[in-house]
């Protein structure tokens, strides 16, 4: 959640007890956008000019009836005790709890109102607005008043000229798969100002992070994902105050040298040799290598971005390690070791990494089996054809309904973890598009809800739920590149109110939506007729190039 810089308390005459102290910040699932549940959290766009403040009670209950409210105003800093004063007479100052609450109330609603949806099923309106929500909550706000910020090497930086806001807090190893593209089409300066704080941790503290928390290098999860945050910025032009240059050197020094003492890369010596990560020197050597040959996929795109041909032909090769785990007759990416004999599991679908070295990061064989997210034609090719690939990747969908719970792991696959969340949309790249929308409109339906349980998983950061904002649109991101994959709208309308262009409307409509008519019989991007049947994507261009944007949907309950 937004850390803010500054806290306002409020009066009442209702006793509360310290566990009461929860009006902002809240991550409740019930959340929703109607009248008598109003949004009362901070949200951390500097861009639209959000307080970053929050509100706390504090109460003394006093023996007897009568009770006394003492109302605090708290201001914090992570450079110094001044500089928080600062923070306090620039973000509240004089401000009563109630002027805070109702800004900021109307602060969510400028936010949310970005995107406005109608559906005749009440319950789908509440779910998409909380998934949205949800989805705006991170990253951090890190720059306080002065646009000054405690940089990785625990010094005082100020910002570079263009950037509005340091941002942390990222989860990268899972944002960057639906939340961080979520913000690039919404928000498109947050998504530049996050490249921008990337680029500022690698110069302040000499390596671009793969998880930052606050200031710090916290090392989580495995990989250089924040790579495709910043290829991601880059292909859709979104870098104007981005330093590449700068951003290129850490990526390559990421990708290359095995001493960075927060590189992300763990057995980078062996994968540099081998081509792949070995067992016997790290545990989970399969999501490694597979992580590592989306990084390297990357870099060089990254790469010829910026005119490095060299540089751009060696990754382009390395992304291709994912190969060098696949093993053909089991049809898996299976632990290898350094004399190159395979160790492939005996079942699969069993979450063994729980309890010991299996070879695979939070998930199992048959969830990593589809991570190839730079090169589905490539991994379809591994399958021997298209129809193998979509009939094994339907059956992996559908043994997952046998696993309904929303807490346990699903051996198949899971919609509650990161690694296959890509997997529902991959039947569109072998001409099966009706596929994608089957599955999707079917976790739309079953694995999101407005219960306590509603979020299938940890939303870490918001990218369940963005993963639900992109589904109930009927579009999802590939991350890195300017394509969407067209999936299954399950909202009947939903304008879209975006900045480009000195401001631009991306309407989308389905026609003869129900919960039966799950299948697009037929779609069109400003008239132009989209074919389902053989190129189900579009490009990024295609829904901010003009300052009217329609695309439609033709629903029917058979696919095409």
């Amino acid at each position: 959640l937004t850390t803010p810089t500054t806290m306002a308390t409020m009066t009442t005459s209702t006793p509360m007890m310290a566990n009461d102290v929860n009006n902002c910040n809240s991550n409740n699932n019930n959340k929703t956008r109607n009248n008598n549940s109003r949004v009362s959290s901070h949200a951390f766009f500097e861009s639209t000019s959000l307080y970053q403040a929050c509100a706390f009670l504090v109460s003394i209950l006093v023996a007897g009836e009568n009770q006394t409210v003492i109302n605090v105003k708290i201001a914090i800093s992570f450079l110094s005790v001044d500089q928080a004063m600062l923070n306090l007479k620039s973000e509240v100052h004089n401000q009563t709890f109630d002027q805070c609450q109702i800004q900021t109330q109307a602060n969510w609603e400028e936010v949310l109102g970005q995107v406005e949806v109608q559906s005749l099923d009440e319950e789908r309106v509440k779910k998409f607005y909380t998934a949205l929500y949800h989805s705006l909550m991170a990253p951090t706000s890190f720059a306080e008043t002065g646009s000054v910020y405690m940089g990785m090497d625990n010094k005082p930086h100020s910002l570079p000229a263009g950037q509005s806001m340091q941002y942390t807090d990222m989860s990268i190893w899972d944002i960057h798969r639906s939340q961080a593209p979520l913000l690039g089409l919404l928000h498109p300066k947050v998504l530049e100002d996050i490249a921008s704080s990337l680029v500022n941790m690698y110069k302040d503290g000499g390596d671009i992070p793969r998880w930052p928390i606050a200031n710090v290098y916290s090392g989580c999860m495995i990989g250089s994902h924040s790579f495709q945050i910043l290829l991601d910025a880059a292909v859709k032009n979104l870098t104007s105050s981005v330093n590449m240059s700068l951003a290129y050197e850490g990526m390559k020094l990421q990708a290359t040298d095995p001493s960075r003492p927060h590189v992300g890369r763990s057995d980078l010596k062996d994968y540099l040799k081998l081509g792949y990560c070995t067992q016997e020197t790290v545990d989970n050597s399969v999501s490694l290598t597979l992580a590592y040959a989306f990084d390297d996929w990357a870099v060089g795109k990254m790469a010829q971005l910026l005119g490095h041909s060299e540089d751009a032909a060696i990754f382009s090769k390395r992304s291709k390690n994912y190969q060098n785990v696949w093993q053909s007759s089991r049809q898996l990416m299976c632990p290898r070791n350094a004399s190159g004999w395979f160790d492939c599991p005996l079942d699969p679908a069993i979450h063994d990494w729980i309890v010991r070295v299996d070879g695979f990061t939070e998930g199992d064989a048959a969830e990593w089996r589809w991570f190839v997210p730079h090169d589905v034609p490539g991994l379809i090719e591994l399958f021997g054809s298209s129809a193998t690939f979509a009939k094994e990747l339907d059956e992996f969908m559908m043994k997952s309904h046998n696993h309904p719970s929303n807490f346990l792991p699903n051996p198949y696959y899971w919609a509650g973890n990161e690694p296959d969340i890509l997997a529902p949309h991959l039947f569109n790249f072998a001409k099966r598009a009706d596929l994608t929308q089957k599955h999707v409109r079917w976790l739309v339906d079953n694995k999101y809800s407005l219960q306590p349980d509603g979020v299938p998983g940890n939303d870490d950061y918001g990218t369940l739920s963005a993963w639900l904002v992109w589904g109930m649109l009927g579009l999802y991101p590939l991350t890195g590149t300017t394509q969407y994959i067209l999936g299954s709208p399950s909202l009947d309308k939903a304008v879209i109110h975006l900045p480009y262009k000195g401001g631009s409307t991306l309407t989308m409509t389905a026609y003869n939506n129900s919960a039966e008519n799950i299948y697009v019989g037929r779609a069109s991007i400003n008239g132009m007729p989209i074919d389902l049947k053989e190129n189900a994507f579009l490009e990024h261009a295609d829904l901010v190039s003009k300052t009217a944007v329609t695309l439609e949907f033709w629903m029917q309950n058979e696919p095409i």
